[in-house]
């Protein structure tokens, strides 16, 4: 492996230590009409088109990670020695099925998809829609977006539902991942950018597995397994951070209508201090009402009592009891001072009522 930063920049006379490098059969090279020339041609325009992937990384990036749901993205550009190994391995695979198929200096910016990589990373899995809309709003897919999932992950319904924007595939190895080709063009060139939207914890575990297995390890059936044992971690990981999250909403709810009902109960305690004081202030004033009516009440008993007597007041009698002596002052409220006067100056009745204009009209009365 060591060769591979040493052969970077002289590619081209490193055929046989490539081989070596990379694993990869010269028989099958060969077979599928590969010419390392051709390669090496892809391998330079490839360098000249690297400045321009950058310069495309920049604007996407920035459009990515605005979004609220992404917590970071990560880019890369191909390393141009994996990309002569992908042509090789990929032209041999494809040679199988169709013996006219050829990646050319002119069609491999099409051919391969990954040039420009861009990986955005999200906390919790139900925030991959909502990241899948702002990709579909954005920018024109160069070909339907693939889901890569675990058997268990969805089932027939959940395929159903989705199937009209994705293509499902079930990956052995366990690897989950929304991939998305997108195009880009910021020259006159279009570009084509790859976008892979996972967790964090599908993203270590796509880490661990591919530096661990991918490419040369992918039949060790030990490290198949231990890396399974993994992704099953990875998934019950991100189980867990979901149905933590539920349970802080919750608790969050909870709380939130604690301290609502809080509220109403203080407001209800204030009203009801209210509703008592002013029932108190109606009471006081009620009693103040019924003294002043009970003593009312009184001066008018008062008063007809005092005016009763003096309707029938015998002023023949005037001054003198039946036994001839002197009548006692019956006390008659505001009359009283009236009946004193009578007996003391021993008016007649005629005298008195012109004396007394209110006791003029008693005589009146009593025809």
């Amino acid at each position: 492996m060591a060769l591979k930063g040493e052969m970077h920049m002289s590619l081209e006379n490193q055929q046989q230590p490539f081989f070596k490098s990379y694993n990869i059969d010269e028989g099958e090279f060969n077979e599928a009409g590969l010419v390392w020339s051709e390669v090496i041609q892809i391998y330079q325009d490839f360098l000249e088109f690297i400045p321009t992937l950058k310069a495309a990384t920049s604007p996407l990036l920035s459009i990515l990670q605005s979004h609220p749901d992404v917590h970071s993205v990560r880019t890369r550009v191909k390393d141009p020695e994996h990309l002569v190994e992908k042509i090789i391995r990929k032209t041999i695979s494809k040679k199988k099925l169709n013996r006219d198929y050829k990646i050319t200096v002119g069609n491999y910016r099409t051919e391969v998809t990954d040039l420009l990589g861009i990986r955005v990373l999200h906390l919790y899995k139900d925030q991959a829609i909502h990241i899948d809309e702002k990709i579909r709003d954005t920018w024109n897919l160069h070909e339907r977006a693939k889901i890569y999932f675990r058997k268990g992950d969805y089932n027939d319904a959940e395929i159903r539902k989705y199937s009209e924007h994705f293509d499902f595939e079930e990956h052995p190895a366990g690897y989950r991942s929304w991939h998305y080709l997108i195009e880009s063009q910021i020259t006159k060139e279009m570009t084509i950018a790859e976008i892979q939207v996972r967790t964090i914890f599908e993203e270590g575990w796509s880490e661990v597995d591919h530096q661990l297995r991918y490419p040369y390890d992918l039949e060790n059936e030990l490290l198949t397994k231990q890396l399974m044992v993994l992704n099953r971690l990875a998934g019950n990981a991100d189980e867990m951070v979901n149905s933590i999250r539920e349970t802080k909403t919750n608790l969050h709810d909870l709380l939130e209508e604690r301290r609502k009902q809080e509220g109403i109960i203080h407001d209800l305690s204030n009203e009801l201090k209210e509703l008592k004081n002013e029932l108190e202030e109606v009471y006081h004033k009620k009693e103040i009402q019924e003294e002043d009516l009970n003593s009312l009440r009184k001066k008018i008993k008062s008063l007809e009592d005092s005016q009763k007597k003096l309707t029938y007041y015998d002023f023949s009698l005037a001054g003198k009891g039946a036994d001839g002596g002197t009548l006692p002052v019956v006390e008659g409220g505001d009359y009283v001072n009236t009946v004193k006067e009578v007996e003391k100056i021993q008016l007649t009745s005629d005298q008195l009522k012109l004396h007394n204009p209110l006791l003029r009209g008693l005589d009146t009365t009593k025809q």
